[in-house]
Order: structure tokens, then sequence, then C-alpha cells
């Protein structure tokens, strides 16, 4: 799973969110406290969000606030087959993390 850690402890799932609407643009749905299992989406904790670009092109990220940085990981949502994970992890994780790498305005406060 690809992780992206900011150099700021306070980083919110709301500033993630924000970060991936302004750098993906409108083609994706970004939903906050949202996970997908098997092309259903469910209840998840407050740190994390589904990303989805189609049924079939998901991601979620989970932020994990520490002392004195913060975690976001990407994983794949929703598509565990083969084919599945090998296109989520071409495409949308991809995407996802690398807008979050760059993104200096998660490290500011």
């Amino acid at each position: 799973m690809p992780t992206v850690t900011v150099p700021r402890a306070n980083v919110t799932v709301e500033d993630v969110s924000a970060v991936l609407r302004t750098k993906l643009g409108p083609r994706y749905q970004i939903t906050p406290a949202v996970t997908s299992h098997f092309h259903h989406e469910s209840p998840a904790g407050a740190n994390s969000a589904l990303i989805r670009r189609h049924w079939f092109e998901q991601a979620t990220i989970q932020v994990i606030a520490g002392p004195d940085s913060t975690e976001i990981h990407v994983g794949s949502a929703a598509n565990f087959t083969p084919t599945g994970l090998l296109v989520n992890h071409a495409g949308i994780i991809r995407k996802v993390h690398q807008a979050l790498e760059h993104s200096p305005e998660l490290a500011s406060s």
C-alpha cells in the first residue's frame, strides 16, 4: 500500500479531500468516511475516504496522525481480482499517490 508522509501532525481527511479535488478534477468523486467492498459502499472511520472515477476504478485513503507527521495510506477499493488490482494500481492509486506526494499545501499549517 503506497504511503505519503506529510511533515505536519494535524492533517485531516477534509484537508486531503480538498487537495485531491483540486489535483484530480471533477471526474473523481471523493467521499469522506466511506469505503467500498465489492462495489457496495459502506461506512468507514472518520479518518478514511473513498476516491472513485468509475465503479471499477476506486481507491481508499486512510489518514493516520502521528506526533510530528501524518501518514496517508492509499489502497485499492472494491476490486480485489488480480486484474482489478492491477488496473487500480496502474491507474487511480498511482494518480492519488502522485497528487498527494506533490502537494506542498498539505505540509503548511
